[in-house]
């Protein structure tokens, strides 16, 4: 997974046009795609090499390597109102879910390279973090059980077993796309993995 990530950005990169004029998003996407590949030992001079710049101009622009290393490292922004394009009372709530599940481990599957190598800086402060970024799995959270409770409301769900289940469902999800980051061979069977969770969890759902 984490090859993918790095193949693909390293092939926009070469795309890059070589100019006085390169942006600070730029440059970011530059340094995230060396930041994957080789972690926070990635060194300036590569970076400001690939992009066609010098590497006082990497200083200028951030300060520090460790500044440029988390502005270039920020998880990418969940699209919920995409993952989460479900109306409340349409379809039946297992297929609803597995829908759901789908898109949120393919968002998983984005971020956690990143993340991983977030964390593994020395700098890396979780409790900083927490308080300048949100946080995707709170986001994803928040809206799944609005989602149910709205269920709840047509008498499709059972409201006491939303939280445990929303708690279950995102952790199994959670894993799914982090066994996979951290080298275990992608699954062909994902779909049948989260069906069967979610099976599992609508016994205690079923109103």
């Amino acid at each position: 997974m984490l090859d993918i990530v790095t193949n693909d950005l390293e092939l926009n990169i070469n795309l890059m046009p070589r100019n006085k004029t390169i942006t600070d998003d730029e440059i970011l996407v530059v340094a995230r795609s060396l930041f994957l590949k080789e972690g926070a030992i990635a060194s300036t001079r590569d970076i400001a090499k690939k992009a066609g710049i010098s590497e006082a101009v990497i200083y200028q622009r951030f300060g520090t390597k460790e500044d440029l290393f988390f502005a270039a490292m920020k998880l990418p922004k969940a699209q919920l109102d995409l993952i989460f394009d479900i109306q409340p009372g349409k379809g039946g709530v297992v297929e609803n879910l597995e829908y759901m599940s789908m898109q949120i481990i393919d968002y998983f599957r984005e971020v956690m390279p990143i993340f991983l190598t977030l964390i593994n800086h020395p700098s890396f402060n979780m409790q900083i973090f927490l308080a300048r970024h949100s946080v995707p799995a709170v986001q994803l959270s928040e809206k799944l059980t609005d989602y149910l409770i709205a269920e709840s409301k047509l008498g499709r769900v059972r409201k006491d077993k939303i939280a445990v289940a929303v708690n279950v469902l995102l952790s199994h999800l959670h894993n799914i796309a982090l066994y996979e980051s951290i080298g275990a061979p992608k699954s062909t069977q994902i779909h049948h993995a989260v069906a069967d969770a979610i099976a599992v969890l609508w016994e205690g759902l079923t109103p």
